[in-house]
């Protein structure tokens, strides 16, 4: 499966995720993008700001394993960053009505988002 997100390591408890444009982030690469945290960090849990490209989004399936304890097991909370009305709807169905089991906020400026995380870690 070819790699569509980048993962990087802000600091000692955050990790910055950026999935591509234009894609329908399925099941498997959820389950990679944990793979890649695990590899990270190991069992450890981190604050995640996790930016979705233009047009981008998840499919049921990818959304009910991240918002899972499964999914969620190395995070402390996570920022969510959109750029499109569908996109907003989308994570807004997600945080309200799957309910995650971590903290989850939604933004559409990543400053803001990092604000956020930040306040948490604090």
């Amino acid at each position: 499966m070819e790699t569509i997100t980048a993962v990087t390591l802000i600091d000692n408890s955050t990790i910055e995720i950026h999935i591509d444009q234009d894609i329908e982030f399925e099941l498997e690469h959820a389950i990679q993008l944990n793979d890649k945290i695990y590899e990270i960090g190991g069992n450890r849990k981190f604050y995640q700001l996790t930016i979705f490209g233009n047009r981008s989004v998840p499919t049921k399936e990818a959304r009910s394993y991240s918002i899972s304890q499964e999914g969620s097991r190395f995070k402390m909370a996570e920022a969510i960053v959109v750029k499109t009305l569908s996109q907003k709807m989308v994570f807004n169905f997600m945080i309200n009505v799957e309910r995650p089991s971590v903290r989850t906020k939604l933004f559409t400026c990543p400053n803001e988002a990092r604000e956020w995380l930040g306040s948490l870690n604090s």
